[in-house]
């Protein structure tokens, strides 16, 4: 069969988000780069496809459109605070066409085999059919060598299907959902009201601390800054919860609804235990309650899948049991260094992982580029180790919860590696928002290399919330009492 090679400096694989922003900044860095995308566009998950993955047709993202886009390519300002995902798919299309990035992309190309010869990676593909994972067996196959590698397919990859003792009884077609994170309620919600079923009943194991989209008029999300940050951990978590006997607030995702309350108290949507058995058409639930359905929907997650991955690379980097990645900075294994990384592999505990994808790519680029350089592999390894003691004593353990970092934190901690860090020193007019703002994506743009000259302008477009405002006001006036009362008694001042 014949084969057809071609060299470039970086391959990128996935044209989803990471994806595409990986290429925009090797492309930026000076370096040849080529995406590899199965489908037939650009935009991942956010591409809706009726039998493919992605999205469902009426999801909108959960984190408002200032911590959830490209740094020097905000959203429309005609484009709500949470943007339904034909607006993603838009945007990220139209972000695509605006950087010319779309010739640098493959389609309809399927990932078979990457494996590292020395000191080159080889990336096998093939042309698949327009369902975008057959593969056409006629088709020649593609190799393309290249000194680095970015794996953008996210974490989200290989359905994680839940298992209940007599799960197979269940032969009809009947109705519970079973998890309770955004996609769960939002397929919960979306039963409740447009298809109008009769009950409607969420099965969960561990329960979730339910935020609103809004808080006192502003996108929830816009409240996480660098302040609260600051805050020791036990504190935060007192502040921002009630109680909650399985879990803080802070050690979860929360799952972020206008409407779940309103519909559990109205009876719409009933909240019921973690499924112990199935009983044909019959569900029992831990406390033994039980209750008959129609369907049975299974909104529990997703875990990361690395096929195409050779058993020495993939065994060093991917713990298939935990659902857990063995990365540096969730981004470089410290057995095979800077010519392999992983672009998205992260889970946000708020705002969104464009962000933090994009940074990752910045870091990728500069390593590249060879004007940073990782540190050693023992460094690493203790590192890695270190994050997961922090990570294990922040959230609660669940497969889910074990690549969850807190984008601010993580982004000003990669940002500071290649000097993009925000500082209010540098930047005096912004000081007052970096501190209490969420201040959106553009903030990383502010220095650093491809620096991005609206960067500032967009910063202040970002809504700084009257709460954490005031709340800044307050801290200031407290701490000028106290140095005024010292200075008097000191000094004698006043």
């Amino acid at each position: 069969m014949d084969t057809n090679t071609e060299a470039v400096d970086v391959v990128v694989i996935g044209g989803g988000i990471s994806g595409v922003v990986t290429l925009k900044c090797l492309l930026d860095a000076g370096l040849s780069a080529v995406v590899i995308e199965r489908t037939d566009d650009v935009g991942g998950l956010w591409k809706f496809r009726e039998n493919d993955y992605g999205v469902m047709s009426f999801t909108h993202i959960n984190v408002s459109k200032y911590n959830y886009c490209f740094s020097d390519f905000p959203f429309p300002d005609d484009v709500p605070d949470y943007p339904h995902n034909k607006d993603m798919a838009k945007y990220v299309g139209n972000y695509v066409e605006h950087f010319d990035l779309r010739k640098h992309i493959r389609f309809h190309k399927k990932v078979l085999n990457v494996k590292k010869e020395n000191n080159t990676w080889t990336t096998k593909i093939k042309q698949v059919e327009a369902d975008g994972k057959t593969v056409q067996d006629s088709a020649e196959e593609e190799v393309i060598n290249s000194k680095f590698v970015a794996i953008a397919t996210g974490h989200h990859a290989k359905p994680s299907y839940a298992k209940f003792p007599g799960q197979d009884s269940f032969k009809e077609k009947r109705v519970l959902l079973v998890g309770i994170g955004n996609s769960a309620v939002d397929v919960a919600v979306n039963c409740a009201t447009v298809g109008r079923c009769k009950s409607v009943y969420v099965s969960t194991r561990s329960g979730a601390w339910v935020v609103p989209n809004y808080i006192f008029g502003h996108a929830t999300d816009l409240y996480a800054c660098r302040l609260f940050f600051k805050l020791p951990w036990k504190l935060a978590n007192t502040i921002f919860e009630a109680l909650n006997p399985k879990m803080q607030a802070l050690s979860t995702q929360p799952t972020v609804s206008p409407t779940l309350i309103h519909h559990i108290q109205r009876g719409n949507i009933k909240v019921v235990p973690n499924v112990q058995r199935i009983e044909g058409s019959k569900v029992v639930f831990m406390d033994d309650t039980s209750a008959e359905f129609d369907n049975i929907i299974l909104c529990t997650g997703y875990k990361i899948d690395l096929p195409y991955l050779e058993d020495g690379v993939r065994d060093v980097v991917l713990d298939d049991e935990h659902n857990d990645i063995k990365l540096y900075k969730n981004v470089f294994s410290p057995e095979i260094g800077s010519s392999l990384a992983f672009i998205g592999f992260v889970q946000p505990a708020s705002g969104g992982v464009l962000t933090m994808s994009e940074i990752q790519a910045r870091w990728f680029a500069e390593m590249c580029k060879g004007q940073v350089q990782l540190p050693s592999k023992s460094e690493m390894e203790a590192n890695i180790a270190e994050e997961k003691i922090v990570c294990s004593s922040k959230y609660y353990k669940s497969a889910r919860h074990t690549i969850q970092r807190d984008p601010i934190v993580y982004n000003d901690e990669i940002a500071d590696l290649i000097g993009a860090k925000p500082s209010p020193m540098t930047n005096p007019g912004l000081a007052w928002r970096l501190l209490l703002s969420s201040c959106g994506a553009s903030q990383w743009r502010l220095q650093g290399p491809n620096s991005w000259s609206g960067a500032a302008d967009a910063v202040k477009k970002v809504p700084l919330t009257d709460l954490m405002n005031y709340s800044g006001i307050l801290v200031v006036s407290v701490i000028g009492l106290v140095l005024a009362y010292f200075l008097s008694r000191v000094f004698g001042i006043y």
